[in-house]
């Protein structure tokens, strides 16, 4: 499969429509969430608070899984909390690492690990087409 081309416009627009549609980190949270699980439902798992009305139940926890690297994100205490997680492969096993990063940061890798996984995935083009465009 051939390189999919990543403008940085394209990847300002995406950071910036998520956080547009946000007036504080719950309903940013909340936009981020459900845009990754349509774009890539097969990675993507939120954790949702309890409620005994389904509506209600706001996401708490995000997870998307890219080949050797983890994205987590939470909302806590008014604001969003987000890491990347790598294991690295080697002899003895391996260690992961993980580092906080911004929001935009935290976008940012994930967009390009996305890319990454599409140059071996036809599945993986098209979510990256849908979070770029």
């Amino acid at each position: 499969m051939g390189d999919v081309p990543l403008p940085d416009a394209d990847l300002s627009a995406l950071s910036a429509s998520l956080q547009s549609d946000a007036r504080d980190s719950t309903v940013f949270f909340g936009v981020l969430c459900t845009t990754l699980e349509t774009a890539l439902p097969e990675c993507t798992i939120v954790e949702r608070e309890h409620s005994i009305f389904k509506a209600k139940r706001l996401a708490r926890r995000l997870t998307v899984r890219l080949g050797n690297d983890t994205f987590e994100a939470e909302v806590g205490e008014g604001r969003l909390v987000c890491r990347q997680v790598h294991a690295v492969h080697g002899g003895g096993g391996g260690m992961p690492y993980s580092k906080e990063l911004s929001v935009e940061e935290w976008i940012g890798a994930l967009i390009a690990a996305v890319a990454q996984d599409a140059q071996a995935s036809a599945a993986a083009t098209a979510a990256l087409r849908s979070l770029t465009t």
